[in-house]
């Protein structure tokens, strides 16, 4: 029987290298967030440990196990995200506020949110879904809890209403 092949994103050898440094950059960034220290021996093991990450993401890559095909154009979605989660934030301390000082109740909503997701097993597709289930937790207010790649839509809940619902197409 022969095994399926599976669509991988990332085919060249300049495609390979530029995959394995943005997850070696984005690991890294991390280890110094985490670690919050600049001495010489920590930055080392940040670039070591971000090195292992990185070879274990373009083996998982590689073999097909977890296509995943970002488009840079969808960074241009970040922008918005810090004003959003200190927006929110504020939102949720007066919602708090209220409900222990006032005894005001707390309803959140479910709400169903329509955008393009693609076809299942198409590396960009699958990447839209994760970046847009992604998007829509960050904000404290809003929690993406499925998305429905059949009808094409995702199911959120939220504390405070808004009256749009929010964007999570990062294509947009």
């Amino acid at each position: 029987m022969a095994e399926r092949q599976r669509r991988r994103a990332v085919r060249t050898p300049a495609q390979r290298v530029a995959f394995w440094l943005s997850w070696w950059a984005v690991a890294y960034a991390l280890w110094v967030l985490a670690v919050f220290k600049t001495q010489p021996a920590e930055l080392i093991a940040g670039a070591a440990a971000a090195a292992l990450a990185a070879t274990g993401a373009e083996l998982v890559r590689s073999r097909g196990y977890a296509p995943f095909a970002p488009d840079l154009a969808w960074s241009r979605g970040l922008l918005r995200l810090p004003m959003d989660v200190v927006v929110d934030t504020w939102r949720m301390a007066v919602l708090l506020v209220r409900h222990f000082a006032r005894g005001e109740p707390v309803e959140g909503t479910f709400r169903v949110v329509r955008f393009r997701t693609g076809r299942d097993e198409d590396p960009r597709a699958q990447a839209v879904r994760a970046v847009a289930a992604w998007l829509g937790c960050v904000s404290p207010n809003t929690y993406v809890l499925g998305v429905d790649e059949q009808h094409q839509v995702a199911l959120l809940h939220q504390l405070i209403k808004d009256e749009l619902p929010p964007e999570l197409d990062p294509r947009s």
